[in-house]
């Protein structure tokens, strides 16, 4: 009987079965606590960025002003600097903090002491500063991948010594923040005394090493095949009814941030900017939502299918800023050939065409954070740091591609519906 119930299964449902298999992976505790730890970055991302826009709107005189006024203009740059400049010191306690709730910790000392060794170890400088001050060369995020290993390994230490009570223990009645510092004593000696070890004794210059790993790595993960390949995944995965950006992002969500804020800084000196590959790229691969699906609610509207026409109001709202989960699951897109084909196809045209026009110089690359919650025409005007072409781009990818896509693929599944509703 069991055989022949396994026969019986389609392969959606063996690849459905081997999917939930894997998704504890999805949620593992430290690739989840750096998901979760960058994300958290994004406000101070977001709030950085605006002295760029300032810095960049373009209207000629005001450009003109900032030039005739450089104390101005250095006033203007601090948030930009301040926020972009200490990334991987951020990243840090974020990163740690997470981890450390997710190991059931106080997460305060955790993150404190991540931060602590993290300064530690990418200090470029042996021995006494000096009146050279704290140096900062890895502070930015050139030392984010740095300040993910120290965190991670920070936490780990420290929960070791606390599962094992090798923590001094305060007695009955004692204020609990003296208990939380007297626990975090000897895990902080023990962690902060290895990194000085490491950095100082030793002379490892550890985030040096991973920065020159880094530059083989990351132009592979921000290649045009990196991009294809991953979105596609993320787009063959929610038609299994599995979260495909959280997905690929508990992979790629440090190379996104690092390549945004080379970005940034690249654009910031005036240089050429360095990658295609970031978060806010993705905007044009799933503007309105992951398989543009904005084309779609729009011919719901019109369908002759009472509840595809109610689909199509809850969906076309949320989804102009780029949220269709009713679109997804009303239609439905899971589990459903008939849509989940489009559904992937725009995935992967839409990031071919985004990729070839941003190595053609057709469109500038995303360089400011802006919240993704914006429609794409303006996210992407920001982002770009005032390219009107990227709103030229981001209309094509959102309206006129999936569009002409998903307009035979809807009338077949709404004669189904209708068919359904008839019987």
């Amino acid at each position: 009987m069991a055989t022949a119930s396994a026969e019986k299964k389609s392969w959606a449902d063996r690849l459905s079965e081997a999917m939930e298999a894997l998704a504890p992976l999805f949620d593992q505790p430290h690739l989840a606590s750096v998901r979760d730890g960058l994300a958290g970055l994004m406000p101070l991302l977001i709030t950085g960025a605006f002295s760029l826009l300032f810095l960049q709107f373009p209207v000629q005189s005001w450009l003109d002003y900032l030039d005739a006024n450089p104390d101005l203009a250095s006033k203007l740059w601090v948030p930009f600097n301040m926020a972009y400049g200490l990334l991987s010191l951020f990243a840090s306690v974020t990163i740690s903090y997470h981890l450390a709730r997710r190991k059931g910790l106080d997460p305060l000392m955790p993150s404190a002491l991540s931060l602590l060794a993290f300064i530690t170890i990418a200090s470029p400088i042996l021995g006494a500063w000096g009146e050279q001050g704290l140096p900062g060369t890895y502070f930015d995020n050139q030392g984010l991948f740095t300040a993910i290993i120290v965190s991670l390994l920070t936490v780990e230490i420290y929960n070791w010594f606390v599962k094992r009570n090798l923590v001094i223990r305060m007695p009955a009645g004692v204020p609990p923040s003296i208990t939380a510092a007297f626990i975090a004593l000897i895990p902080m000696i023990a962690v902060f005394a290895l990194a000085w070890i490491v950095r100082v004794v030793l002379g490892i210059d550890l985030a040096h090493g991973v920065v020159v790993a880094l530059s083989k790595i990351v132009p592979a993960a921000s290649s045009y095949v990196a991009v294809a390949i991953a979105e596609t995944l993320h787009g063959f995965l929610w038609t299994l009814g599995i979260h495909g950006d959280l997905t690929i992002g508990i992979v790629l969500s440090p190379i996104w941030t690092s390549n945004l804020a080379d970005n940034a800084a690249a654009l910031a000196a005036g240089k050429p900017l360095p990658w295609i590959y970031t978060e806010l790229f993705r905007s044009y691969v799933v503007p309105g939502g992951s398989g543009a699906t904005l084309p779609l609610a729009i011919y719901m509207l019109r369908s002759k299918s009472a509840r595809l026409r109610r689909v199509g109001w809850l969906g076309i709202w949320p989804g102009i800023f780029n949220i269709n989960e009713p679109i997804t699951f009303g239609t439905p897109v899971i589990f459903n050939p008939v849509m989940a084909i489009p559904f992937i196809v725009i995935t992967f045209i839409n990031a071919t065409v985004a990729y070839a026009a941003h190595v053609l110089g057709l469109v500038r690359a995303t360089a400011v954070a802006a919240p993704w919650t914006l429609p794409s025409p303006i996210l992407m005007y920001l982002a770009t740091g005032y390219d009107i072409r990227a709103s030229i781009l981001v209309i094509f990818t959102e309206f006129i591609i999936p569009g002409i896509i998903w307009y035979p693929f809807f009338r077949a599944w709404e004669r189904q519906v209708l068919e359904k509703e008839g019987a």
